[in-house]
């Protein structure tokens, strides 16, 4: 795919909410428009740059930079898991990282919790067991780190608080979530299997 006259823009480094590379993009295209700025307690307006369209270099896409240099699409946060066995579960934590990229905080609390599900399932717990039994399950059969059960908890505690309470979840709240399920899933699936590669 080519973009039709895009030209020379200010360089950007970003990591591409397609691939997932991180890149340095000059290609793109810009929006002239008025801008304003509050300088000394005073508003002024000027033609600038309203926002940026930078093109990937490795998969083509365009990403979009508005004037507060918000990226759209995002990048998914975290990293990949490797030697994921069951669809549901690595479909599920993709789906999680895909929500903190659009700012839906309160969503992937609320896949992180589910995924404490879909892991026990996977690993050998009864369908349709209370949300404490699946946690309980991972706790009794050592799924859960040394010292990782705190984190669980914190997953279980900020999930029942999105899926059960009237309030949403920061972004800060949504990262730290993230990150624990990270955590629990390459403990869980992708270092058990690092000495058979």
């Amino acid at each position: 795919m080519n973009w039709k006259e895009a030209y020379k823009i200010p360089s950007k480094e970003y990591k591409c909410g397609f691939c997932e590379r991180e890149i340095a993009s000059e290609l793109g295209f810009a929006a002239i428009g008025t801008v304003g700025a509050n300088r000394h307690g005073r508003h002024d307006s000027y033609e600038g740059i309203k926002g940026r369209i930078y093109i990937c270099y490795n998969c083509k896409n365009p990403t979009y930079f508005d004037e507060d240099e918000e990226q759209y699409p995002g990048s998914s946060f975290g990293n990949n898991v490797k030697h994921i066995k069951e669809k549901e579960v690595e479909d599920l934590y993709q789906e999680a990282r895909r929500c903190i990229s659009v700012h839906s905080y309160t969503s992937t609390v609320m896949c992180c919790r589910k995924l404490l599900m879909n892991i026990s399932v996977s690993e050998g717990a009864k369908e349709g067991l209370s949300f404490v039994e699946y946690v309980n399950y991972l706790k009794d059969n050592n799924y859960i780190p040394p010292n990782g059960l705190k984190w669980v908890d914190e997953i279980k505690k900020h999930g029942n608080k999105a899926n059960h309470k009237i309030v949403s979840k920061t972004k800060e709240e949504a990262l730290k979530i993230l990150m624990f399920t990270e955590m629990l899933l390459k403990f869980i699936y992708e270092l058990p299997n690092m000495l058979e590669e």
